[in-house]
């Protein structure tokens, strides 16, 4: 018995090695194929709880799918009217402020160089701050350039992105409306001693990504909003753009505050270092409301992994798949923490 389940181990360890190699080998051809579906499991999250109180009144799946989505574009058109036509105002200001903006910065890091030229430290530490500085702004460079050079692909990654996201809706049309359909479908290819495993195995990873999906959306609304908010206060400027950056960003666990703080502090730099400061303190204050009372309310408890393994699982995505990995790290982490436990209870 000892035997059969050390080679059971073995053969699983083998699995899940191989099945990583082979997805981080060919994850950008991967990730492409599944784009479509990955968008459609936010959308089933946030469609279906709506779907399903529609259906308790009696009107019809496939009916009451496509009235939220209706609702969906209603609402979005509506504050497209109000919010588009603001938010394409500050963008447009920011492109056209760009060259003065970084003019600002080039007499900042040419008056920081000169300090550091000039001061009582040791030529040790000057060589490694000027070549840490050095190689931060080789890299700014070149993102910028990047960025430059790949415009039209950038371009055809937006129009990729509305294809991907219209077959998402297809798709979560579908889940929505025949989700029983497929549930019984795929519990019949396994014997039924298993099915209901499998069933309390797909319980809890629908509880976990219903948790996780739900709550860092409503988080990065009220993040957003409070940001937006907080920005407009202190009139620094394009506080929709900075605020939606900073909504969004906060998506990621960990990290994702710092990410959409640097173009806020950024733009506030160039006004006065004093205004940069305070947003600093307004953005710390926010996040202080969100770890204490948004994030526990909407996330906390509904994942099971401890700060650690997040904060590894975060790193490891964003290293291997860029900030789509960061995003889905934690959810799919957890998912294999439950499948392991459950295989490990299988055999036990």
């Amino acid at each position: 018995m000892k035997v059969k389940k050390v080679i059971f181990y073995i053969a699983v360890l083998l699995s899940v090695t191989g099945l990583i190699a082979f997805l981080i080998t060919y994850r950008e051809k991967i990730l492409r194929i599944l784009s479509p579906f990955l968008l459609s499991v936010p959308l089933v999250y946030i469609v279906k709880p709506v779907s399903e109180k529609l259906l308790r009144k009696r009107i019809p799946v496939g009916v009451s799918v496509a009235l939220v989505y209706l609702a969906f574009i209603i609402l979005v058109a509506a504050a497209g009217i109000f919010f588009i036509p603001e938010l394409a105002a500050n963008m447009r200001e920011l492109m056209e402020t760009l060259p003065e903006l970084l003019a600002q910065y080039e007499q900042i890091f040419n008056r920081l160089l000169s300090y550091i030229k000039t001061s009582n430290w040791s030529e040790q530490v000057k060589a490694v701050i000027l070549r840490e500085i050095q190689n931060t702004t080789g890299m700014v460079h070149k993102f910028l350039a990047d960025i430059l050079e790949n415009g039209l692909e950038m371009l055809l990654d937006v129009a990729r992105m509305v294809v991907d996201i219209t077959i998402a809706m297809v798709i979560t049309y579908y889940v929505a409306k025949d989700g029983q359909k497929f549930r019984e479908w795929f519990l019949m290819l396994f014997p039924r001693s298993a099915r209901a495993g499998l069933i309390s195995t797909g319980k809890e990873i629908s509880r976990i990504l219903a948790g996780f999906i739900q709550g860092q959306l409503i988080t990065a609304v009220i993040v957003g909003i409070l940001e937006t908010a907080a920005f407009l206060f202190m009139g620094i400027k394009y506080p929709l753009v900075l605020g939606m950056i900073g909504g969004i960003a906060n998506i990621i666990p960990y990290f994702g505050p710092y990410i959409g703080a640097v173009p806020a502090v950024a733009i506030a730099l160039t006004i006065s270092p004093l205004k940069a400061l305070w947003v600093v303190v307004a953005l710390v204050i926010i996040q202080q409301i969100e770890n204490s009372f948004i994030s526990p309310k909407m996330i906390e408890g509904k994942v099971g992994l401890h700060p650690v393994a997040t904060i590894f699982a975060v790193l490891a995505g964003g290293e291997f798949f860029g900030i789509l990995g960061m995003l889905l790290a934690v959810p799919v982490v957890a998912i294999i923490r439950v499948l392991v436990n459950k295989i490990v209870e299988a055999v036990a």
